[in-house]
């Protein structure tokens, strides 16, 4: 009687435990195969790497300020024009400075931009201001 009471015992604590481990939230990279692709070097320098949900994407800021944004296989997934004077659809104030950084955050990327005078703000990726913060 012992015995069998001992041993389902044993078999709810090693199931419990093993429902504990297994059901915590664990994210584990798989190594697939290596991707490789090639770049232009006009695309600028490299700003910030950013996941979102269609994966691992790189933002780049050319020399003229157009901020590109390009796939881990070198595919061009979008683009932002910059300009002075007349506003265009869909681009950025070459006044904003230059791209500091990219974020995602709840599923929408926004850009970060600094200009000279140490003033930043914060972008979506249609070139809507949604933030400033100025330095004394």
């Amino acid at each position: 009687m012992r015995k069998s009471i001992a041993v389902i015992g044993c078999s709810v604590f090693l199931l419990l435990a093993g429902y504990l481990a297994g059901s915590g939230a664990l994210s584990v990279a798989h190594a697939g195969s290596v991707t490789e692709g090639t770049i232009p070097k006009s695309y600028g320098r490299l700003v910030a790497a950013i996941a979102d949900q269609i994966g691992t994407g790189l933002v780049f800021e050319a020399e003229d300020g157009t901020v590109r944004f390009v796939s881990m296989t070198g595919m061009k997934e979008g683009e932002l024009a910059r300009y002075e004077g007349t506003p265009t659809q869909g681009g950025i104030p070459k006044s904003y400075g230059h791209l500091v950084t990219a974020v995602v955050n709840n599923g929408q990327t926004a850009l970060v931009f600094e200009d000279s005078a140490g003033t930043i703000r914060l972008l979506t990726i249609t070139g809507v201001k949604e933030g400033e913060l100025k330095r004394d």
